[in-house]
């Protein structure tokens, strides 16, 4: 078990230097930015739902080059909770553009997310893609929106609001707090939760969407060498309002049933 482990990390560590080799050839349009990370998380929790309940490993790599952008990130089980230990049950690709200004930050891509390994597998890999555009403001706690609307799989859209502030703890380490909104529309909550007989009308909110999702991340970056940093952090997420509901009276039959989460992180980032 635990060689087929380093075996499938071993893996991930040569396509992260794979995608880092096949940029090379854009540095003649300007400077390579690139990293690569390595989180180990006590659960994986996305937008709320309790994807797994243990721990997990969870490989990122991301280059970029005048404001364009490519990424991997994937997530694999340490234990069989899912039916899928030390095996990849979610991949995702990133490809994307960021425009930053003095004031303000833009950015648009697609994400396509495959899941490997699937045990609903009937025809060929689950996967769907999502269109995202995004939008912050350099100015005081940082506000960040981000519309993601899915092209696939999944009938809907979902907002994503958020705040930050850092604060310097010494020369080598910061403070990072984050908080963040959730708001999924009518199709966004039917696709991922279903149920839709019991969901609210909300016809004064765009799309008859509702909220979904909240959190809060407190981080500590600490930066052990130019090139490479340790981030301990920690995150309490809940879903909301009728989700919330639709979670806790399905019991383990929806996302673990866990309607909120609380769990820690340890990250290592490598930048090239």
């Amino acid at each position: 078990m635990k060689r087929d482990l380093m075996k499938k990390l071993v893996t991930t560590a040569l396509a992260s230097l794979l995608l880092v080799a096949l940029a090379t050839p854009v540095l003649a349009m300007g400077p390579l930015d690139a990293d690569a990370s390595l989180a180990l998380q006590s659960k994986y929790v996305w937008r709320g739902m309790v994807q797994s309940p243990d721990m997990v490993l969870q490989p990122e790599v991301n280059v970029g080059v005048m404001g364009f952008t490519a990424g991997f990130w994937g997530n694999m089980d340490t234990s069989n909770v899912n039916g899928q230990e030390s095996e990849f049950n979610e991949m995702d690709w990133t490809l994307g553009y960021e425009m930053n200004l003095p004031f303000l930050n833009f950015g648009t891509g697609l994400i396509h997310y495959r899941f490997p390994n699937s045990l609903d597998m009937v025809d060929g890999t689950p996967s769907t893609t999502e269109l995202y555009l995004h939008a912050s403001a350099n100015v005081i706690l940082s506000p960040s929106l981000t519309f993601y609307q899915d092209l696939d799989e999944i009938k809907g859209g979902y907002w994503e609001a958020s705040i930050s502030h850092g604060a310097p703890l010494s020369p080598a380490a910061n403070l990072d707090l984050k908080a963040g909104l959730g708001l999924g529309s009518k199709g966004y909550i039917e696709g991922y939760f279903g149920h839709a007989s019991i969901l609210p009308s909300v016809p004064e909110v765009p799309g008859n969407a509702t909220m979904t999702d909240a959190y809060l991340t407190a981080s500590v970056p600490y930066s052990l060498a130019l090139f490479f940093t340790v981030t301990p952090s920690v995150t309490y997420t809940t879903l909301m309002s009728d989700v919330k509901d639709i979670v806790d009276a399905a019991g383990d039959g929806a996302y673990h049933g866990d309607s909120d989460a609380f769990y820690f992180s340890l990250t290592g980032t490598f930048k090239f």
